[in-house]
């Protein structure tokens, strides 16, 4: 587990949203939320928050299935600056 995964994890931990398989590629990070239709500005804060604010660039968040199954869930994309 990376540490933008078990940063991500811990900051959702308390929240009432249950997160997929996190991944992260070099730079680029997909954090999986597994109810659909999550609220993006509070997904978006929990992260910034989790990460800081300038280490989170082009958040997109988007519904989408999540690990190729019937689940829909909302992800949120973005570039880490470490």
């Amino acid at each position: 587990m990376t540490d933008i995964d078990a940063a991500l994890r811990d900051a959702f931990e308390h929240t009432e949203y249950d997160l997929g398989d996190v991944a992260v590629n070099r730079q680029q990070v997909r954090v999986p939320v597994l109810q659909e239709g999550a609220d993006p500005d509070a997904l978006r804060a929990i992260i910034e928050e989790a990460l800081g604010a300038d280490a989170v660039v082009a958040a997109t968040v988007a519904t989408e299935t999540i690990g190729g199954e019937d689940t829909i869930g909302t992800v949120v994309s973005f570039q880490y600056r470490p």
